[in-house]
């Protein structure tokens, strides 16, 4: 993301060849990194000339506030709920897609973006709802899309290599201490970049890998307050299957036969469930709330005054009018309801039970 060379397209063959190559189903999900790598080169080439050295002498002075939870466990409706709060910065899905060109571009190409994505009625099928490039982004979603080699998420695009990336990069198992160097090294850029795109607000970040790495992310930033979500299991699961056909159909570009979706879905929920546990008494005092997913949706509000009195996060008053108009605007928002076979509910049961039990969820 830094340097003018390797080229992007080289560097996206080189991850794509030492994956296993595209898959047949995978095709069609390639046009879009062409896209991404080709026609907007010379933007990134006037951003690394224009934006590097500022981005490179620029310091987080605020310490972020992380929301951590596992996927679909309510992290970003929690997101979007702290985005209300003006006094903050955000990461959008303009920066999100284009980290390479944001600072430079983003002005005056996301509008263009939007125009078309208006037009053409394109619609964000994870969150279904309108597709907005001015929506909340995720920064590991960011080290993938930047084209660098050690984004977790790479996972998603290679499926049968998803335990690999989970364990070097999310929980930095079997990795050099050069390599862990390295993505931090990478992790901060993005930060830095992020910072500067909001005047130096302090960020509010919603990425659910984070949530396995709390030590690292209080060696980084000593004072960064953590909110963390949790939801029933048995719905998370459901839930993530879901976010997985819909992933395999947009963003797949791997091989997929020998991927067993359902042992990735509960291998990484207990290793970072498991990890997390571990960690967060290592988070100081009022610096760390916890909230169950189903509370929250109940009572947003209360609970939202709640976190902020827990983190000494300002007034909550300054922002409890646009959370009570987005919350009244969410209400008319159909969730999905997810069922579990019996097999289904059985497996979640014996690999999950800790974490039931944990947070007093029934057993089923």
């Amino acid at each position: 993301m830094k340097k003018l060379f390797p080229l992007p397209l080289y560097t996206f063959s080189k991850i794509v060849f030492e994956n296993g190559g595209l898959g047949l189903s995978g095709l069609k999900n390639v046009p879009q990194w062409l896209l991404k790598t080709i026609p907007f080169e010379p933007l990134r080439w006037i951003e690394l000339a224009t934006q590097s050295k500022k981005i490179e002498r620029h310091t987080i002075t605020h310490h972020p506030i992380f929301v951590l939870g596992f996927y679909r466990s309510g992290t970003t409706y929690m997101h979007e709920f702290l985005s209300q709060d003006d006094r903050r910065g955000y990461h959008s899905v303009f920066q999100m897609i284009f980290p390479e060109i944001m600072l430079s571009s983003e002005r005056w190409l996301l509008p263009i973006m939007q125009g078309m994505s208006n037009l053409f009625n394109m619609q964000d099928p994870v969150h279904r709802i309108p597709l907005s490039w001015r929506f909340l982004g995720e920064e590991d979603a960011t080290m993938t899309t930047s084209l660098n080699p050690m984004g977790a998420q790479w996972g998603y695009f290679f499926p049968t290599k998803m335990m690999d990336y989970f364990n070097k990069y999310v929980l930095f198992e079997n990795l050099s201490e050069v390599k862990k160097e390295a993505w931090v090294n990478s992790f901060i850029y993005l930060l830095k970049k992020i910072s500067i795109a909001n005047n130096g607000k302090q960020l509010v970040l919603k990425s659910p890998p984070q949530t396995a790495r709390v030590k690292l992310l209080l060696s980084l930033f000593p004072q960064a307050k953590f909110i963390f979500i949790h939801r029933n299991p048995y719905e998370v699961f459901a839930s993530n299957r879901r976010f997985w056909k819909v992933a395999d159909n947009i963003y797949t570009i791997g091989k997929t036969k020998n991927a067993d979706i359902d042992s990735i879905i509960l291998d990484t929920y207990y290793k970072t469930m498991d990890r997390y546990l571990l960690e967060k008494s290592a988070i100081p005092r009022g610096q760390l709330a916890e909230v169950a997913y189903a509370d929250f949706i109940d009572k947003p509000l209360e609970n939202m005054k709640r976190i902020y009195e827990t983190l000494a996060i300002d007034d909550f008053d300054h922002c409890s009018a646009q959370m009570t108009s987005f919350a009244s605007q969410q209400s008319v928002f159909t969730r999905l309801e997810h069922k579990l076979d019996s097999r289904d509910i059985e497996r979640v049961s014996e690999k999950w039970g800790s974490f039931i039990k944990y947070w007093d969820y029934p057993l089923l």
